[in-house]
């Protein structure tokens, strides 16, 4: 490539600087011009990088896709502290259990072979879901990899959106409470009780807690993972899907939130921006037109 790029740049400097000297007899003098049209006609047309596709595919969808669902959160989480969801155990539980990994996570030795195996893991699951085959896992405390036959967008990110612990941890507690009632009281010393599903709020907020940490910590590592499909591109996406999946986690835990109510203010949000939008393209047309 670069000795064909060596060869065209030379040609181009020939062709420059042939037609400027004047000694050459007129006739020479059209005939290089007429070879130098021809090698310009010949040249191939601008292409345009699949990186430069997403990049502009983050500009025009995602960022705003990512500032309409974080207003959206934000306005439903503050709707439900104006109601009776911050007064539940669940969100105590929860928050709880994320303020303790997050202390642990800033001032205790982090169990890093833990997230890598979790990284590595989710690459294998969804190489798998997508119709790929993995030949090679590794992971130790320092870094892994894993070979596959095969890479997306999805097998690339996963790692960065998936709570792989508390995905684990949910089906574990659901078939536990088909064996036992997780909401019984049972009594501690003191006169105090303790629900085992108070519990598994609390470790699904450790766990939901681990992922958040060490995926802002391996963020700024400069991933290969992000750098496949441009940092910009897969740093939006992975912000959106874990404020999507953020704001499912919330309308689940919340009794007076829902689904619906969250897509409604979404879709009011997103029609602000649109309209917002469609003002300044106006404006630039009557400025310009």
């Amino acid at each position: 490539m670069s000795r064909t790029r060596r060869s065209q740049d030379t040609d181009e400097l020939v062709a420059r600087r042939a037609p400027a000297n004047r000694r050459l007899p007129p006739a020479k003098r059209a005939k290089v011009l007429a070879s130098r049209t021809a090698g310009s006609m010949l040249r191939p047309p601008r292409t345009i990088s699949v990186r430069q596709i997403y990049l502009w595919i983050a500009w025009v969808f995602l960022v705003p896709a990512c500032l309409i669902t974080t207003r959206a959160l934000a306005s439903g989480f503050l709707d439900s502290m104006g109601l009776s969801f911050w007064k539940t155990p669940a969100f105590w539980f929860f928050g709880l259990g994320t303020l303790l990994w997050t202390i642990a996570f800033l001032w205790l030795p982090r169990p890093v072979w833990l997230y890598v195996w979790a990284h590595e893991m989710t690459h294998a699951i969804f190489t798998i879901l997508c119709g790929g085959r993995v030949t090679h896992f590794h992971v130790t405390a320092k870094g892994g990899h894993v070979l596959t036959d095969k890479n997306n967008i999805l097998i690339a990110l996963s790692p960065y959106f998936v709570p792989l612990y508390t995905v684990i941890l949910v089906p574990l507690c659901l078939l536990a409470g088909t064996f036992f009632d997780l909401t019984t009281r049972l009594p501690l010393p003191g006169g105090f009780g303790f629900r085992p599903l108070w519990g598994v709020f609390l470790m699904m907020g450790v766990t939901w807690g681990f992922h958040i940490t060490f995926t802002l910590w391996m963020v700024f590592k400069d991933q290969p993972d992000l750098r496949i499909n441009g940092v910009f591109f897969s740093g939006a996406l992975i912000y959106l899907i874990n404020v999507l999946l953020l704001a499912l986690l919330l309308t689940a835990a919340a009794p007076d939130l829902s689904m619906k109510d969250f897509a409604t203010c979404w879709g009011r949000y997103a029609g602000d921006v649109l309209r917002v939008g469609a003002d300044a393209l106006r404006g630039l047309r009557q400025a310009f037109g």
